[in-house]
């Protein structure tokens, strides 16, 4: 594998209709997973995308007819990923579902509705009224009002899908309440709660099951391969070992990025409350929360054990506690998570990772190296490393980012483990 097969993984713009299909942050493209498979795969054997997010690994996956299993933490993710699976023999039954939708649902009344974190009670009981009906109709029918969020990962590809309208039909009704940052969100004062009607719901949930049937997939992928996506800790793979021939995925960013939150809208549709949101918080890698754990830091090579030094000796603010927590914390799930990969890699496997840099202050947080020195210490090879700079992203907004970093750049690797 050489520097010359590798373009930028990032979604671009004029991006392909898989990479538009449900936009996630820091998401790359299905082009960068066709040139990694490309590369890797000689003989068709399974793949893993042990951080598979919306499920773009998965999905391409699918339409090379590859087997392929992908899994997060995050069940709203799992329900998007199963969502993007859904073979063409189903697609002419979308419009007429979505009518028997629309048709079965009744306004639902629930004064604890995640959903009035952004709309009036109203507009929450129409929203609800729609998820349980589709649950009522694709799931089942016994637990229909009953919050989805613990059964969600299992549900078929079609009822999957079907949520995932839900979702999008969400997000676009309450885009005017969003605010400047994509992965964080605001409760919103009582006032200030969105109140579309019942016909205006409809109307955005029809669309949006339109939008998301046309684009679905660019081939008529029908199933006949096995390509599965569930909930999974990359800390704790439930796969044996050596079974992976090969690894395509993208860890969390050492960013401070809460994932957990940047979902909320996701999750409010499947019922999630508050402490179902902070539980989900603290099992990701990379949360801001504080879980405790903190590895062995003396294992995992030099480039961190430097970073980490500068950080608790660092003069700034909290920088000796709160911030030297959560470096230890990342690199410490970062470790479990390399390790696993090692363990469940057949002989001659590689991984294919896509990793970003940062600074904090003036302290260059070298990811990609950390990532390659914690490999050969797990018994990896050299990782060959091709960097591509990040010309916006979430630090490079930030004025004060710019008073440490020349060009406030980030760098965007891939890392090859074998």
């Amino acid at each position: 594998m050489t520097s010359a097969t590798f373009t930028n993984p990032k979604v671009g713009a004029s991006c392909d209709p898989v990479d538009s299909w449900y936009r996630y942050y820091a998401g790359y493209s299905a082009g960068f997973v066709e040139q990694a498979l490309n590369e890797s795969v000689s003989t068709p054997g399974l793949l893993l995308d042990p951080w598979n997010g919306t499920g773009t690994t998965t999905v391409v996956a699918a339409s090379k007819n590859i087997p392929a299993i992908g899994f997060d933490v995050n069940p709203a993710l799992v329900v998007i990923s199963r969502a993007r699976l859904l073979g063409a023999g189903v697609w002419a039954s979308i419009d007429p579902l979505g009518t028997d939708v629309v048709a079965h649902a009744t306004r639902v009344e629930d004064v604890d509705d995640p959903l009035r974190f952004w709309f009036t009670a109203r507009a929450a009981g129409s929203l609800r009224g729609l998820q349980q009906s589709v649950h009522r109709l694709l799931v089942d029918g016994g637990t229909a009002t009953q919050p989805a969020y613990q059964t969600s990962s299992g549900m078929s590809t079609l009822a999957a899908f079907f949520y995932t309208v839900l979702f999008r039909t969400v997000r676009v009704l309450i885009a005017p309440r969003a605010g400047t940052n994509p992965t964080w969100w605001k409760r919103v004062e009582q006032a200030d709660r969105l109140g579309p009607s019942h016909r205006q719901i409809v109307k955005q949930f029809r669309a949006s099951a339109t939008e998301l049937a046309a684009s679905l997939h660019r081939d008529n992928y029908d199933g006949g391969v096995d390509v599965r996506v569930g909930l999974g800790d990359s800390r704790r793979l439930p796969l044996g070992d050596r079974t992976v021939d090969t690894v395509v995925g993208s860890p969390p960013y050492c960013t401070r990025i809460d994932y957990g939150i940047a979902t909320r809208p996701e999750l409010a549709v499947l019922g999630a409350g508050e402490r179902d949101i902070k539980s989900l918080r603290d099992k990701m890698v990379g949360t801001p929360t504080m879980t405790g754990e903190h590895g062995t830091p003396e294992q995992w090579g030099p480039t961190a054990k430097e970073f980490l030094a500068g950080v608790a000796g660092h003069a700034s603010k909290g920088s000796g506690s709160y911030y030297t927590k959560y470096f230890h914390q990342y690199y410490a799930g970062m470790w479990s998570s390399l390790a696993e990969l090692r363990r469940v890699m057949r002989e001659g496997a590689s991984a294919v990772l896509v990793v970003q840099d940062n600074y904090y202050k003036d302290l260059h947080n070298d990811t990609a190296r950390i990532l390659s020195e914690m490999g050969v210490a797990l018994g990896f090879e050299p990782a060959d490393r091709h960097d591509f700079p990040v010309i916006r992203n979430r630090a490079s907004m930030n004025p004060r980012t710019r008073q440490y970093r020349t060009k406030a750049s980030a760098v965007e690797s891939v890392l090859v483990l074998r």
